[in-house]
């Protein structure tokens, strides 16, 4: 089994795709000051994001790599953590 992965990623005020690493789950948790959204790349949309609160967090299971998710948050800051396993 190959080793977790930590990272710290800044959310931007738009969409913008996670680094691209092998990966088969990412989990992300909302370490900002507002509110951070998250959807898949290549299936946006009305109704096909996630919410994640300020302090929450949440798993999403993938393909192939951690860039089939992308996040955004509305106060465009740092403070966003993932944890990449593959």
């Amino acid at each position: 089994m190959a080793a977790s992965q930590l990272r710290s990623v800044t959310a931007t005020s738009s969409y913008v795709a996670l680094a691209s690493i092998p990966a088969s789950r990412v989990s992300i948790l909302n370490g900002t000051s507002g509110t951070l959204l998250i959807e898949m790349a290549g299936d946006s949309g009305s109704n096909k994001e996630i919410t994640i609160p300020v302090g929450g967090s949440v798993g999403v299971s993938v393909v192939a790599n951690a860039n089939e998710i992308r996040i955004k948050s509305s106060s465009g800051t740092t403070g966003v953590s993932i944890v990449i396993d593959n």
